[in-house]
């Protein structure tokens, strides 16, 4: 370290040089970067309703659906608007009354079956076929000219309408909430800091470092538009207090060296292994996303970790050469720090420590069992707030045309008496609406010869049998999943291989599949970052005490939507513990790694606690205050729920981990010192006969 430290300090222009180089290169490469926006494609493949909803487009050529619904238009005036539809590109069929009756027919005439399927009083309701997936940019382009070509004659709803509208508000908003929290952390940093000058080398160490992470994203395939839209504010907010922990070490080291540069190679000799730690947990904790099934996890994991990473190289190695190269000016502009400098409420937190500790001990049970027990959703459109076009289409469909849960039932062809027998028990069930097969709207003694092919071609593939079933239930629910698996049981009486698919039977799937992902990354997470410390403190305590506390403020946080009745989107459940984890855990290391400084000077447990609590308190409530606002900036703009759902925890867990920090992690390190010193290599031992009563 000692080697690096001085090449960082003698080898100022190259270095420099060497990033602007890597920066242009990383701004071109970033503009190759392929960004997905199809999510269906990060969704397991294993699972039946996707190996369903992959044959339903490779077989029958059908993607996503989406509804239109028209009133007050002549039924002529809809089949010019349904020709007009049909040429759009992307679009397979547009069904609607006119595809099965004679438009030209009294209405008392048509099949009552039918018009209850497509129309309702001065209301049309015309079902729509894309090629592609609902979350396709195609089918999302798809979706956009169906609206030009309605103009105000009539809405769109169903799973293509929400995936248009999704990524159409998130790549709006999030321009507005980059900006704002932009200006949120250029405000927290002024306040924090000593000179104007200082946030704004903040900003090129980091900034780079994001440039660096977004070019480098070109190793991948693609990224998700979600990852897009979130990474360089989550980058942001989780490494700035690197560079506060550099900084407030050199600052320090000033007043011991008249030398700059040797005072900077001392804060990078001294800074090194506890923002390496930090960097490290960080990173952890995003890896241990790559687990999950789902793979929007890995996606998002692997983009911060990288940026995390670039993140730590900034720090190490641009940013000190900046701050000593403007040295002078961040002299010459200081100002008076706003934060509070911890020296009052030190003394006060250590007199108190037991108190403390029992507080949070009580709290920790009940947090733990109200966190296990939140509520979780999947559905898409709950995502959208109601006043989205979506939704107020989905809600006028639904109430005049019933719920509009389409279920893809895939069969092997071929048994067409056992195909019949099956359609029967299955329009016996009460929360089926309606069930549509070749062999519902054809005799089964009709020889297939004698069947249209445009009919059979609905209905039949080279290798399957497809049968549509309208379920009368919400998208997702206790209700739906037991209806959902009385469907399969019948389905199971029949045949061996079968798949169902659909937006309700993929959420149903991913709710099996997601508790397990659940599990899975916060085991995983808590064994890495646990590794880290255990390496970089030499401790087997250390690490379980650290994690611990992180851990209950994860609890914490999530009894808070327990106890407000909240019920959180399944994805933000799911990676909160990770992000809060790997992000905040920073804050523990900090404070016992200067713990353990203190320890070694004062020789007194309670008073090095002291002088811990004011080196760290302001620097460690820099970076929270950071992350808070940083997150929390996006959950005020945002109207989309996931986002503001996952922003709140993240920016609500920094505060939870901050208190926590630095109200409880004193107390345990100075009752369990004894067992640490016992446990841990070269931890500096207490002189008893020393010691001075606190």
């Amino acid at each position: 370290m000692d080697a690096l430290a001085n090449f960082i300090v003698k080898h100022k222009k190259l270095i420099i040089f060497l990033y602007l180089i890597l920066s242009l290169l990383a701004f071109i490469g970033s503009r190759f970067v392929e960004v997905n926006y199809d999510l269906s494609l990060y969704l397991p493949k294993d699972l039946n309703s996707i190996k369903g909803k992959n044959i339903l487009e490779e077989e029958f050529g059908i993607g996503g659906t989406a509804y239109i619904l028209i009133k007050d238009e002549s039924l002529n005036e809809i089949d010019n608007i349904v020709k007009d539809i049909e040429s759009i590109e992307g679009i397979k069929k547009a069904i609607w009354l006119g595809t099965v009756e004679d438009i030209f027919k009294p209405k008392d005439f048509m099949d009552e079956n039918i018009k209850k399927e497509f129309l309702s009083g001065n209301s049309n309701l015309i079902q729509i076929h894309f090629i592609n997936p609902n979350d396709s940019l195609e089918t999302v382009e798809a979706v956009k000219e169906i609206q030009d070509v309605l103009g105000e004659k009539g809405i769109v709803g169903g799973p293509a309408a929400v995936s248009h509208d999704l990524q159409y508000t998130t790549s709006k908003e999030v321009i507005y909430y980059s900006l704002v929290a932009f200006v949120i952390i250029s405000i927290i940093l002024f306040l924090s800091l000593e000179s104007f000058i200082e946030p704004i080398l903040f900003f090129i160490a980091i900034g780079a470092a994001i440039i660096l992470n977004m070019g480098t994203n070109i190793i991948f395939d693609s990224i998700s538009f979600n990852t897009h839209s979130v990474a360089a504010i989550i980058q942001l907010a989780v490494s700035m207090d690197y560079s506060i922990f550099l900084l407030h070490r050199y600052i320090e080291e000033k007043e011991n060296y008249k030398d700059k540069d040797q005072a900077m190679i001392v804060a990078i000799q001294k800074t090194f292994n506890s923002v390496l730690s930090s960097s490290m947990t960080t990173i952890a904790g995003f890896l241990a996303l790559v687990v999950m099934k789902y793979a929007i996890g890995k996606d998002l994991g692997l983009v911060l970790a990288k940026g995390v990473l670039f993140s730590l190289i900034s720090v190490i190695t641009l940013l000190p050469i900046l701050i000593l190269l403007f040295d002078n000016i961040i002299e010459k502009y200081k100002h008076k720090v706003f934060l509070p400098s911890f020296k009052k409420s030190a003394a006060f937190i250590i007199k108190r420590k037991y108190v403390l500790l029992i507080i949070a001990i009580l709290i920790a049970i009940p947090a733990y069992l109200a966190q296990s027990n939140v509520k979780y959703y999947y559905a898409n459109e709950k995502v959208l707030p109601e006043t989205s076009d979506s939704n107020i289409a989905i809600k006028e469909i639904d109430k005049l045309f019933s719920n509009k849960n389409q279920l893809a039932l895939i069969l092997p062809k071929g048994d067409k008496l056992k195909e019949f027998q099956l359609i029967k028990e299955l329009e016996d069930m009460e929360v089926i609406g309606d069930v549509k097969g070749l062999y519902s709207m054809v005799d089964i003694v009709i020889p297939e010869t004698f069947i249209p092919e445009d009919i059979k071609d609905n209905f039949q593939s080279e290798h399957y049998s497809l049968i549509n079933i309208n379920l009368n239930l919400p998208m997702e629910g206790d209700i739906t999943k037991d209806s959902l698996n009385k469907i399969k049981t019948r389905v199971s009486n029949y045949y061996e291989e079968w798949y169902l698919t659909g937006e309700s039977a993929i959420y149903s799937d991913l709710q099996e599949t997601t508790a397990k992902d659940f599990r899975n990354v916060n085991i995983l997470s808590i064994i890495l970052i646990a590794s880290i410390i255990f390496i970089a403190s030499k401790s087997i305590t250390i690490p379980l005490i650290l994690v611990f506390i992180i851990q209950l403020g994860i609890w914490i946080n999530l009894a808070i939507p327990y106890m407000q009745g909240t019920v959180l989107n399944f994805i933000s459940f799911i990676i909160i513990g990770a992000i809060q984890l790997g992000a905040t855990v920073d804050y523990a290391i900090l404070f016992t790694s200067r713990y353990r400084e203190n320890l070694q000077e004062i020789n007194d447990k309670n008073k090095a606690a002291v002088q811990t609590i004011e080196d760290t308190g302001r620097p460690i409530l820099t970076s929270a205050l950071i992350l808070f606002t940083g997150t929390f900036s996006v959950y005020l703009i945002t109207s989309m729920a996931n986002a503001k759902e996952l922003t709140l925890l993240i920016g609500r867990g920094a505060i939870i981990s901050l208190i926590l920090v630095l109200m409880v992690l004193p107390s345990l390190l100075i009752i369990f010192n004894k067992l640490i010193s016992i446990t841990t290599i070269n931890w500096p031992k207490i002189n008893n006969k020393r010691r001075e009563k606190f």
